[in-house]
């Protein structure tokens, strides 16, 4: 179990979102904005939120954005956050992660995931998807150190092996569906409107 006093989720949104041709977290689903719609879906279930990209999106939450030291790419965002964190939040061991393009996250993401005591990822019956992870931020910040800033960014995936993240599984893969294509984006709108 972990031991900390009090939650923490960091929604990513610092990606360049080429596939998309636009910014994720500012493109509507719904009417509303995809940013907005993890901070409602997440709001209550996290003691404290914030975001993970180069500007707030007027959302007024704290901002952390990529240390230019560190590795680019999803791993650098990480060991941004888990440099940090601990600073902004004294006392805090752990942090969750979602990605901005999933507007279907699961609700009970934090509170399952941090429950491991090291790092943990999520995996539906087909693959993990270590964007929604637990990042321990001593093993985090252990790995960085060992880490040669002149190699190349390494993938999630290469950070969950090297943090031993524990796999904790959802049945759900609907849960964990990113929205990175226009094309995509025009099928959960059509999703959307078939469902309401």
């Amino acid at each position: 179990m972990t031991t900390d006093p009090f939650t923490c989720l960091v929604i990513l949104a610092g990606g360049q979102s080429t596939r998309m041709g636009s910014d994720k977290a500012v493109i509507t689903l719904g009417g509303r904005r995809m940013v907005d719609i993890l901070i409602d879906r997440f709001s209550g279930k996290t003691d404290h939120l914030f975001l993970s990209a180069s500007q707030d999106y007027g959302t007024g939450l704290s901002l952390i954005s990529d240390n230019p030291d560190f590795p680019g790419g999803p791993v650098g965002g990480i060991f941004t956050l888990a440099d940090r964190l601990p600073e902004v939040l004294p006392g805090l061991s752990g942090f969750a992660t979602v990605p901005v393009d999933a507007p279907h996250a699961p609700a009970d993401l934090v509170e399952r995931l941090s429950t491991s005591g090291g790092c943990a990822v999520a995996q539906d019956d087909q693959r993990i998807h270590p964007t929604f992870a637990y990042w321990r931020c001593d093993i985090i910040n252990s790995i960085r150190a060992t880490h040669d800033p002149g190699e190349r960014a390494p993938s999630l995936q290469w950070l969950a092996r090297q943090s031993a993240a524990q796999a904790v599984t959802w049945s759900d893969e609907t849960l964990f569906m990113n929205i990175n294509r226009p094309e995509e984006l025009a099928a959960a709108e059509r999703d959307k409107t078939a469902g309401a």
